[in-house]
């Protein structure tokens, strides 16, 4: 699994996430006003920009999914690792 990476830029106010690489060739789509998925060229998710995140009134569902699953990924490699050393 790729280290998540989270850069936020305070003066253009904007976040960007990455789940993993980002691709040599993949796309992007806004979804909500200044949201912004990256994907793959396989179309998975392996980006997120958020706009103006200080105006931002909430995450859509689509982003909120992804991270949970990313998040759940991460509990479990936890766990795995913990496991190793008990």
């Amino acid at each position: 699994m790729a280290k998540m990476r989270v850069y936020y830029d305070e003066g253009m106010d904007t976040l960007d996430i990455w789940f993993d690489e980002p691709p040599d060739d993949g796309f992007s789509r806004e979804i909500e006003d200044g949201i912004i998925v990256k994907y793959d060229k396989n179309e998975r998710i392996v980006g997120i920009e958020i706009l103006f995140l200080s105006k931002q009134e909430g995450l859509p569902d689509e982003i909120r999914k992804e991270m949970g699953r990313y998040l759940e990924k991460c509990r479990l490699m936890f766990f795995k690792i913990l496991g190793f050393f008990l």
